[in-house]
């Protein structure tokens, strides 16, 4: 049996409770708990074992995440919540969101889907729950850490970095290379991109 696919509760971080997700056969792959105080909580991923396999941990101002997979930390680039997100480390790129049913991480390289992100209605008993499959299954544990930290960003409805045009100007380059603003997650179900306008 291919060991390449992790099923985990769809609802898992709405609920605010301990959650596990399983390999295919239905075997343990990992338990994952939080204090749920805010968006400033840190998600806790443990493997099967016990031992802590990666760490989900926002930025001073809530607006990057620092994900740490065994002894490597990446990072959660949210340009637009829910609609595209950077993990920086891994070279991919993501376009929608997996709470839509349905994303795929792509290789910036490559231009190939190394990560696809669907939803099945029942997974042996446990109720909808979200399917992370990969091709490579050494990119497993940061692929599920990474779509457990959007999806963490999505339930907080946090800060996404904005998408800058290419050409900035003198004034919003030297803004953004300064402070980044954020947008909200309401300007950017209004549309908005750029968090210099």
């Amino acid at each position: 049996m291919a060991y390449n696919k992790i099923y985990f509760p769809a609802d898992a971080i709405n609920n605010h409770e301990e959650f596990e997700g399983w390999y295919e056969d239905g075997s343990l792959f990992m338990t994952a708990k939080s204090d749920y105080a805010s968006e400033k909580s840190r998600l806790y991923i443990y493997s099967r074992l016990g031992a802590e396999m990666a760490c989900i941990k926002p930025d001073y101002k809530v607006l990057r995440y620092d994900v740490r997979v065994e002894r490597y930390t990446y990072e959660l680039c949210p340009f637009l919540i829910e609609n595209h997100y950077h993990a920086k480390g891994m070279l991919w790129q993501m376009y929608g969101s997996p709470s839509k049913g349905h994303a795929n991480f792509i290789n910036e390289n490559t231009k190939k889907k190394d990560v696809l992100i669907t939803t099945c209605p029942d997974f042996k008993g446990h109720g909808p729950c979200f399917e992370v499959k990969v091709k490579d299954i050494s990119k497993l544990r940061p692929a599920v850490a990474f779509v457990l930290a959007i999806l963490w960003k999505e339930h907080w409805k946090g800060l996404s970095i904005g998408e800058l045009p290419e050409k900035l100007g003198i004034i919003n380059s030297i803004r953004s290379s300064v402070a980044e603003r954020g947008l909200t997650y309401e300007e950017v179900m209004a549309g908005k991109t750029n968090p210099y306008e």
